[in-house]
């Protein structure tokens, strides 16, 4: 549906988008619940995450996440001048205590992914609840949800309920990228209160999201069949995934998203680059200080089967590892 939507609207790219984002806002309103100026609408949910620190960051300022996370959070927190706090991960998740440890006069903003990149892990419906009643209400709290369509626990927490009770300190983000499959337009959202919103949009440049993605998104959100595809593909590849792994005697996290983190039992960076060479690309983890593990995207059955091919090939042979 987004591609047909995007082929018709191909003869009206010599005009400029709408700034407002109108049409986008008012099918989100729709399908979330929320008035239309409760979101904010940007190019990937990284250009929100980007408005977020300078709409609120000052020199000195602290924001306090998990140091194995996304790794946008810290960037945009320096580039502001501010203090970036990164606490250890607990069993490959967010340690929400040890994150209000942190918290002093200068913390102004907290990111939580969850489920959290590039574990896969979240964090729990009673875990967040017992946080956000102890978070000062000056302090920006933002989840930052790409992959909870992919979401199968029942004690994942869904905190849309938080913003449509007008609380004034929560954001959630969500993207067109990753379920939806539109990565390659750039457009994501933000829904917070009228208030964060509105103060969000005096620093957002004009024409930040270009007319096809607006466009390709607003059909997307239409595509049910589509959606429920994507989910089923992720979610027997999990599976796949696991059973594979086990059955090679490899250590796995168990994840919520579309992605599975892997320990290779030696440099995930060399196994990576041995995997490149077979035209399979996966992430390594030593940016993380996860040096043995690698993260691989769920695809296609058989581009998951070419994947486990490949890996048995290298941790086998040894190839390119030495």
């Amino acid at each position: 549906k987004a591609l047909r939507a995007m082929r018709a609207a191909l003869r009206r790219v010599h005009l400029y988008p709408d700034g407002g984002c109108y049409e986008l806002k008012h099918r989100l309103s729709e399908e979330y619940g929320l008035s239309r100026d409760q979101f904010l609408i940007g190019n990937g949910s990284d250009e929100i995450l980007s408005l977020l620190a300078r709409a609120f960051l000052n020199e000195g300022d602290k924001v306090i996440s998990s140091d194995c996370s996304f790794l946008i959070y810290p960037l945009v927190t320096q580039a502001c001048g501010a203090t970036y706090v990164p606490v250890p991960i607990k069993d490959f998740r967010y340690d929400l205590k040890a994150i209000l440890d942190q918290i002093d006069d200068r913390t102004r903003i907290i990111f939580i992914a969850n489920p959290n990149n590039p574990t896969g892990t979240y964090v729990r419906a009673d875990e967040v609840e017992d946080f956000l009643s102890k978070v000062p209400k000056d302090i920006i709290v933002c989840f930052d949800e790409a992959y909870i369509d992919f979401v199968e626990a029942k004690d994942f927490p869904y905190l849309l309920f938080h913003v449509k009770t007008g609380k004034p300190n929560i954001i959630l983000l969500r993207t067109f990228s990753k379920s939806l499959g539109l990565a390659g337009l750039r457009v994501g959202f933000g829904m917070a209160s009228k208030e964060l919103i509105q103060y969000l949009g005096k620093v957002r440049q004009p024409f930040n999201v270009n007319r096809m993605a607006q466009v390709g998104a607003k059909a997307a959100l239409d595509d049910r069949l589509f959606l429920w595809r994507t989910k089923r593909l992720v979610s027997r590849g999990r599976l796949y995934l696991y059973r594979k792994f086990t059955q090679m005697g490899l250590s796995f996290v168990s994840s919520e998203a579309n992605f599975v983190l892997v320990h290779v039992g030696r440099s995930g960076r060399k196994v990576s680059e041995a995997l490149v060479q077979r035209g399979v690309i996966v992430r390594a983890m030593d940016g993380y200080g996860l040096n043995a593990y690698i993260r691989v995207t769920i695809g296609t059955r058989f581009e998951l089967m070419r994947f486990i091919h490949a890996l048995k090939k290298v941790l086998r042979k040894g190839e390119g590892l030495s």
